[in-house]
């Protein structure tokens, strides 16, 4: 009796003491799993700065990304992250309904020819479609803090500002504007890619400018800013001209803005520029407008009466075609300083910088007949 009772306890003490341990496991269990909570919950979100200084609290991982306003999606597409649009805006994919019908103008488009199947939004404004397509995160182009905020709560999806008008002049702010966007879309490594490739041109253009010892008069018109023009829409801040040591005839913008501008006849006939550059955007209307004034340009302005009249690549269209602009400035180069540019070709160089800012291989030949012009001389007289 005595021997059973020693079991019988003891038995109870074993008892006891497992069900001791699996409590103090199951503590042990649900504190890990608080804090496995805990870093999961800060891992979902990253608070950053965007480029109208704005905190915005975003996704660790967007996957699902809508792009409003123009050169968005232009940036979207540098970084590589094209798999993460869900849908697009009517304006310049092919939908809107005007007369002018310039989508390929936008060279981000034609290296990614897929956004034309995606499903519409519309614009910013149909915020019912927006929240439809459940994007987790929105870049917008819009200048205005408090109309991105009011977007933002809205929608009640994170808005996160681009800015669109910043030029190579300021590069440090654009290569910012790389690495921020890089980090929010998970793709830190292309954007340092990118970032890294564009240093090593400027640095290129750089060494090339410095030797240029007799600088060149030009005159850079027809220029795409909203809507189409002719020759006689000029600016006065052309990177092609100021990145190679070429005096630009014509003054900044009055504005401050560095942004194209209407000037006139009289002010190209009082420039006296010796080359003319006509973006292709608007190459006939140009032409137009050197024929309604052939005989005054030809002989009062060097350049019409010397031939020397170049088309270049798209500009601007839906905002600034960086990659263009870059390559403009290697074909200017080639063109006013050819011993200083001998080593290019203008072909394999837009290939070479197609290539850096998209990530994939564009072909010359067919980016020039889908944008109905690139750089060469002009035909207007034959």
């Amino acid at each position: 009796m005595l021997k059973n009772k020693k079991l019988l306890l003891k038995r109870l003490f074993i008892s006891i003491l497992f069900l001791f341990t699996l409590t103090g496991l199951f503590a042990s269990g649900k504190q890990e799993a608080e804090a496995s909570s805990e870093v999961s919950s800060e891992e979902i979100s990253i608070n950053i700065t965007d480029m109208r200084g704005r905190t915005v609290s975003l996704p660790a991982t967007a996957d699902k990304v809508i792009a409003l306003g123009a050169g968005s999606l232009r940036l979207v597409s540098y970084l590589d992250a094209a798999d993460k649009v869900i849908a697009v805006e009517d304006a310049g994919h092919g939908r809107e309904k005007s007369e002018y019908m310039f989508s390929n103008l936008a060279t981000y488009r034609l290296a990614h020819p897929e956004y034309k199947d995606l499903p519409s939004i519309g614009s910013s404004e149909n915020h019912e479609g927006i929240i439809a397509a459940e994007p987790d995160l929105i870049i917008s182009s819009a200048i205005d803090v408090a109309q991105l905020d009011q977007l933002q709560q809205v929608l009640d999806i994170p808005v996160f500002a681009v800015d669109v008008d910043v030029e190579f002049y300021d590069t440090d702010t654009f290569y910012t504007e790389l690495e921020k966007l890089g980090k929010i879309l998970g793709k830190e490594e292309r954007a340092s890619e990118l970032v890294s490739g564009i240093k090593s041109a400027m640095l290129d253009l750089q060494a090339r400018s410095e030797k240029v010892l007799d600088p060149k008069n030009a005159y850079a018109g027809g220029m795409m800013y909203y809507g189409p023009a002719d020759l006689f829409r000029t600016t006065g801040d052309y990177i092609p001209f100021d990145f190679t040591g070429t005096k630009n005839v014509m003054p900044t913008n009055p504005t401050g803005n560095l942004q194209p501008y209407m000037t006139s006849l009289e002010d190209v006939i009082a420039a006296s520029p010796d080359y003319v550059f006509i973006d292709s955007a608007n190459i006939n209307l140009s032409k137009s407008g050197f024929a309604d004034n052939k005989q005054v340009l030809e002989e009062e302005v060097p350049a019409f009466s010397e031939k020397q009249v170049y088309s270049t690549f798209v500009y601007k269209y839906y905002g600034t075609n960086w990659e263009n602009q870059l390559i403009n400035v290697y074909y200017v180069g080639n063109i006013l300083y050819p011993d200083l540019f001998s080593d290019i070709t203008v072909k394999d160089k837009a290939e070479e910088i197609w290539n850096l800012f998209f990530n994939k291989s564009l072909d010359y030949d067919t980016v020039v007949a889908k944008q109905k012009g690139g750089p060469g001389q002009v035909d207007w007289f034959n």
